[in-house]
């Protein structure tokens, strides 16, 4: 990581997820929030008067504000696309929610625009920046396993069954898969990086999903990859969940309670061959996980991209989730 930079940030939206990325953003050492836009007004004044930095009514006001360098973007599935190149056409260095966008597509086309005005680019998966996953990656990468064949992760949570906002909206990219699924997909593009040294799409896909609401409410699947690499993964929005992770190698395996949100109190145990169990607690709160994501960017910002999550993983991962879609036969049209 290069040496950080102090970034001013811009928030586009007023929800959840900006409300706590906002948080950790305070707790920074090297980021400000100057500025969150929401379609409504009243709803950015709120925001502002609770994390600070100036209200606007439209996302294009942060875009134009001089003084934002950074923009969080964590609007709706279905406009990451679009914002990610207003922003990067405005010139500012862009972490954004996942899923990126809804298809390659989209993304192969928001990222040119990336490139095209040479701006940095992150996918806000804020799991891959906390402590227990930077001792994880250094576990695999050291052998402590030996050679990785097989791993289990799943996400999923239980949602009320009448639920209704844009992640049970099938056209705007709504379904287990397209939320926290992708926090699944993008440890098997991990995973693959770690055992090969760079991300592959997996060479076989089999995912079954039910679809009876309209979109997937939960499912289960296979990732096969080109290292040998088996993933079983399972996500959901109307499913409760253990939300593990349990990695085996030849010599042995890792198991993390909660890679997503690694809170405080959550352990990861290493299993060698013949040797006693290790156990790590690195957990977080929810606010220094966000804290981390805002610092990673501010230290690799020079370099265009995070090695926590590098562009080619985002490529990668957009890449294997149409290849989930279209296995279990789900579409947004």
């Amino acid at each position: 990581m290069l040496e950080a930079v102090p970034l001013n940030w811009g928030i586009l939206t007023a929800g959840s997820i900006a409300g706590a990325f906002a948080a950790g953003l305070n707790r920074s050492t090297t980021g400000t929030l100057v500025a969150t836009g929401a379609r409504d007004l009243d709803r950015s004044k709120a925001f502002a008067a609770a994390h600070g930095g100036r209200a606007y009514g439209s996302y294009e006001e942060v875009l134009r504000d001089p003084d934002v360098e950074a923009v969080y973007i964590a609007t709706p599935h279905h406009l990451h696309a679009e914002w990610t190149v207003k922003a990067a056409e405005a010139g500012k260095a862009v972490l954004c929610e996942k899923p990126f966008t809804l298809n390659y597509a989209e993304a192969q086309a928001a990222l040119e625009a990336v490139r095209a005005n040479k701006v940095f680019f992150m996918e806000a998966f804020m799991y891959r920046c906390s402590p227990q996953m930077k001792k994880f990656e250094t576990l695999i990468r050291d052998g402590a396993i030996g050679r990785i064949l097989s791993a289990s992760v799943e996400f999923s949570y239980f949602s009320g069954p009448d639920r209704v906002n844009f992640r049970t909206e099938r056209t705007l990219g709504g379904g287990g898969i397209m939320d926290v699924g992708t926090y699944c997909t993008s440890f098997g593009t991990l995973l693959e990086r770690l055992v090969t040294g760079h991300a592959q799409v997996p060479v076989r896909v089999e995912y079954s999903a039910d679809l009876t609401r309209g979109y997937d409410s939960h499912g289960a699947g296979i990732l096969a990859y080109p290292s040998g690499l088996h993933l079983r993964l399972a996500s959901g929005v109307h499913l409760a969940m253990r939300n593990g992770a349990t990695v085996y190698g030849e010599e042995g395996w890792i198991d993390i309670d909660d890679p997503w949100k690694c809170p405080i109190g959550s352990t990861m145990t290493l299993q060698r061959i013949g040797s006693n169990r290790e156990t790590f607690e690195l957990g977080c709160d929810g606010t220094d996980l966000y804290r981390f994501e805002a610092d990673v960017v501010a230290g690799s910002i020079k370099a265009g991209e995070a090695p926590e999550m590098p562009i080619a993983d985002t490529v990668v991962n957009m890449k294997t989730l149409d290849a989930i879609r279209q296995s279990c036969g789900l579409t947004f049209n």
